[in-house]
C-alpha cells in the first residue's frame, strides 16, 4: 500500500522504527527495548484501543491467553517465595515487562491490517544491514579487524557484534531479504535476476560459514531447500549455487581447521542428540554418561527433568536457572537453549500448547496464502518472514532464551506479520 504523503505522518513514524529493527539488534538490547517501547508507545497513540480488536479473533485469543498465562503462573509460583531469593521479585516483575511484546504484536498486527505497513522500507533496511554485517565479516576475516577495527574474538569473526559471536545468526535471519530484493525491485531481467540471486546467495553462505555459527550455518541452507520446495520451477536455476556451495564448503572445510574441529564437534553431537535425545523424555536419569563435549545435550537433559516435576502448569517465567540441579548429565544455565523446553519448564503442557497452536495456525494460513498467490514477486516478499519463523521454532535446533528481547523482537514481528499475510502487499508497489 502506498503509505500517507505526509512524509511526517505518525504512520510514517511508526514505519521507520519498525524498518529500524535490523539495526536495533545489532546495538544490542537496550535499543531493542527502546525501539520495542517506541513502537507500542506511537501505536498506542494512534490506534489506542482499537490495537486490541483483532480480525483474527483465533489468534487473538490465543496470543491473549499465552501472555495472560504467564503473568498468573508467574505469580503463582513465585510470590510465596519472594523472602526466600531476590530472583523470585525479579521474574514477577519481568513477566509484566514481557508485556511490551504483547502491546508490540497487536501494533504490527493492526498497521499490517489496515495495509499502512510499509514492506518497502523494512525489506531495504533488513537487506541493507545484513549486506552490510556479511561484507564486514569478510574484510574481518581478511585483515584481522572489521570495518571498525574490531579483532576476531576466539577465531571467530563476530563483526559488530565484538565478544558476541551471533553474526551467522543474524544473516541467517536476515539474508534473504537482501537475496530477494534484486528480483523483487532492481532487476526485470530473468538472466540478471538469477545473476542477483546466485552472487547474493553465495556471499552470505561464505559469511556465515565463515563465522563459524554452525547451527544458523545449516539454517540458511535448509532455508533454501524450503525455499526451493515451495517454488519447484525454480530448482533447475539453483542447481548451480547449491554446486557452488557445495564445492566452497569442502574447500574451506579442508582448509580452515578451526571450521573444520566445529563441524566434526558439530556431526557427532547431532549424533549423540539423535541417539539419546528421545530418551530423555521416557527416563528419570540417562545412565550412560553424555560426552563432556555435547553441553546442549546436558542442558536439554536438564531442562526436560525439571519439567517432569509440573510437566502441565510449569513453574513460571524464566524458572529454570532458580530450580535446575546439578547432578548426573545435569547442569545450570540461565535457561535451556531451546524454545519449546524452555515454555515446557515455564508454562507446562498449557502454555506449550498454546504456542503450538499459533505456530500450526500460522504454518496452514502461510501454505493455503502462497500455493493460492500467483504473483511471484509477492511470494517473494512473504518468504524471508515465513522463513525466520518457521526456523525459530524449528524443535531440534539450539538457541537462546525465547524471552530475551532480540528473540522475542522477531518471533512478534513475523507472526504479526504471518497471520495478516493477505494485507502484505509485493515490495515493489510501496
Amino acid at each position: 500500500m502506498l503509505i500517507n504523503k505526509n512524509i511526517f505522518s505518525a504512520k510514517n513514524l511508526l514505519n521507520v522504527l519498525i524498518s529500524l529493527i535490523p539495526l536495533s539488534i545489532i546495538i544490542g538490547n537496550f535499543i531493542i527495548n527502546l525501539n520495542v517501547i517506541l513502537v507500542c508507545l506511537l501505536g498506542l497513540i494512534i490506534y489506542r484501543f482499537e490495537i486490541f480488536k483483532l480480525d483474527k479473533k483465533i489468534y487473538q485469543y490465543l496470543i491473549y491467553s499465552f501472555f495472560l498465562y504467564i503473568i498468573l503462573i508467574t505469580l503463582y509460583k513465585n510470590l510465596p517465595n519472594l523472602e526466600v531469593n531476590i530472583l523470585f521479585k525479579e521474574h514477577i516483575i519481568k513477566s509484566f515487562l514481557f508485556l511490551r511484546f504483547f502491546i508490540f504484536f497487536l501494533v504490527i498486527s493492526k498497521i499490517v491490517e489496515e495495509g499502512s505497513f510499509n514492506t518497502k522500507l523494512f525489506f531495504i533496511s533488513s537487506a541493507f544491514f545484513s549486506f552490510i554485517i556479511a561484507v564486514d565479516i569478510l574484510v574481518q576475516v581478511y585483515t584481522g579487524t572489521n570495518l571498525l577495527g574490531l579483532p576476531i574474538t576466539l577465531g571467530r569473526p563476530s563483526s559488530f557484534f565484538g565478544g558476541e559471536n551471533i553474526a551467522g545468526g543474524y544473516l541467517q535471519k536476515f539474508s534473504f531479504f537482501f537475496i530477494f530484493l534484486g528480483p523483487i525491485i532492481i532487476f526485470k531481467s530473468l538472466n540478471k535476476k538469477i545473476i542477483f540471486v546466485f552472487l547474493s546467495f553465495s556471499l552470505f553462505f561464505l559469511s556465515i560459514l565463515l563465522t563459524n555459527n554452525r547451527m544458523p550455518f545449516l539454517i540458511y541452507c535448509f532455508s533454501l531447500i524450503i525455499f526451493l520446495f515451495f517454488e519447484k520451477r525454480l530448482r533447475k536455476f539453483f542447481l548451480f549455487t547449491i554446486i557452488f556451495s557445495l564445492i566452497s564448503f569442502f574447500i574451506i572445510i579442508k582448509n580452515v581447521t578451526v571450521v573444520k574441529d566445529s563441524f566434526n564437534s558439530l556431526y557427532t553431537s547431532i549424533k549423540h542428540i539423535t541417539l539419546i535425545a528421545p530418551k530423555l523424555f521416557y527416563y528419570k536419569e540417562i545412565k550412560e554418561e553424555i560426552p563432556f563435549n555435547n553441553g546442549y545435550l546436558i542442558v536439554f537433559n536438564s531442562g526436560i527433568q525439571q519439567w517432569k516435576e509440573n510437566k502441565i502448569f510449569g513453574d513460571g517465567l524464566k524458572s529454570f536457572r532458580i530450580n535446575c540441579e546439578y547432578g548426573h548429565n545435569r547442569t545450570c544455565q540461565s535457561h535451556p537453549h531451546n524454545y519449546f523446553i524452555e515454555i515446557m519448564i515455564d508454562t507446562g503442557l498449557i502454555g506449550l500448547s498454546l504456542i503450538c497452536l499459533i505456530f500450526i495456525f500460522v504454518f496452514f494460513n502461510f501454505l493455503k496464502y502462497y500455493s493460492g498467490n500467483a504473483n511471484f514477486q509477492t511470494r517473494l516478499t512473504t518468504m524471508p518472514f515465513f522463513l525466520i519463523f518457521f526456523f525459530e521454532f524449528f524443535p531440534l535446533r539450539s538457541s537462546g532464551s525465547f524471552f530475551t528481547s532480540s528473540n522475542s523482537i522477531l518471533i512478534f514481528l513475523s507472526l504479526a506479520i504471518l497471520i495478516n499475510i493477505k494485507k502484505i502487499d509485493n515490495v515493489e508497489k510501496n
